[in-house]
């Protein structure tokens, strides 16, 4: 193997692996966010609703991974935007990706959900 398709290999599997890395930091719970919880039932009349959030994991950088592993770092993300607002209670997420789509080709995996400030 010539030394410039060595160069080319190692250079495509270092960004690979760089750009990977990278793209798993955004997806974590930060400490508001694990403390957001998920709920099924309206919230109670004493939580205040503060808007409307959204959780976004793209597929450009996320590898091979499968439309559960993106949603769930939707829901991660989705979390911390609810903290950020100064919420600590999901109510109504939903997943609204094309999932439709991403059956055939990888698509966004898109979370939203109203978020509330229960005391």
């Amino acid at each position: 193997m010539s030394l410039k398709k060595l160069l080319i290999i190692s250079t495509t599997i270092s960004t690979v692996l760089f750009l990977n890395a990278c793209s798993g930091s955004n997806y974590q719970p930060t400490a508001g966010g694990s403390q957001v919880q998920f709920i099924d039932t309206k919230p109670a009349d004493n939580c205040q609703f503060l808007g409307k959030a959204e959780g976004r994991r793209g597929t450009f950088f996320s590898g091979l991974k499968t439309h559960s592993e993106l949603i769930r770092d939707a829901a991660s993300e989705l979390r911390n935007n609810a903290a950020a607002m100064g919420g600590n209670v999901i109510y109504n997420a939903q997943d609204t990706s094309q999932q439709y789509i991403s059956d055939i080709a990888p698509t966004d995996a898109v979370m939203v959900g109203e978020v509330y400030s229960c005391k």
